[in-house]
């Protein structure tokens, strides 16, 4: 039963409604936006290492809070998680999930975004992403569905942005192995 008030939480959540924003403003872009993010990531359990990781991302503006003056963003996002070191072979050996390890997911997200100043914010998120493998560099993360967590400290002008994102991929305990994944990202985007 957990499980599933869990997953209808979630859906709740990722619903594609203002509710949670409290409306709109008219007077703020609802521009939609699309990035690029290069990223280091590493992974968790025994025998978790180190890999490289691209997204590519696409992000709109659903309202703004003028109560509490936020944003609520919806992002859709491809990654490409990429491996390039090897286990060793004592860690083969022990090893539980695929050694085959590099990784494609698409993810969904919802994103609260809060300006400190007129040009700098700061991102939280909470989403679901799909991959095409459970594991990534000998961790096992239980499921190819995680849940894709996020902070980020970014920065904006009239034609660009740039965002600094602390990404954390986990099942959340749904399923009995959860080692995690966690990137560090930099994300660009110049505005059309």
């Amino acid at each position: 039963m957990t499980k599933i008030s869990s997953i209808l939480s979630l859906i709740l959540l990722l619903s594609n409604s203002a509710i949670f924003a409290g409306g709109t403003n008219s007077s703020v872009s609802n521009k939609s936006k699309l990035f690029f993010g290069i990223g280091a990531g590493e992974g968790g359990g025994a025998h978790g290492g180190s890999f490289k990781s691209y997204r590519l991302s696409y992000q709109k503006k659903l309202s703004h809070n003028n109560k509490y003056n936020f944003d609520y963003v919806s992002d859709i996002g491809f990654n490409f998680w990429k491996d390039d070191s090897r286990l060793s072979e004592s860690d083969k050996q022990t090893a539980i999930s695929d050694l085959d390890t590099s990784n494609i997911s698409i993810s969904f997200s919802r994103i609260l975004r809060k300006y400190i100043t007129n040009n700098s914010f700061v991102d939280v998120g909470i989403g679901v992403s799909f991959h095409n493998n459970d594991s990534m560099y000998g961790s096992d993360m239980g499921s190819t569905y995680q849940l894709e967590n996020r902070i980020g400290l970014g920065y904006e002008r009239e034609t660009y942005r740039s965002i600094v994102n602390f990404f954390h991929y986990s099942n959340g305990g749904i399923k009995g192995k959860n080692d995690g994944v966690d990137i560090i990202m930099l994300s660009v985007s110049k505005f059309f």
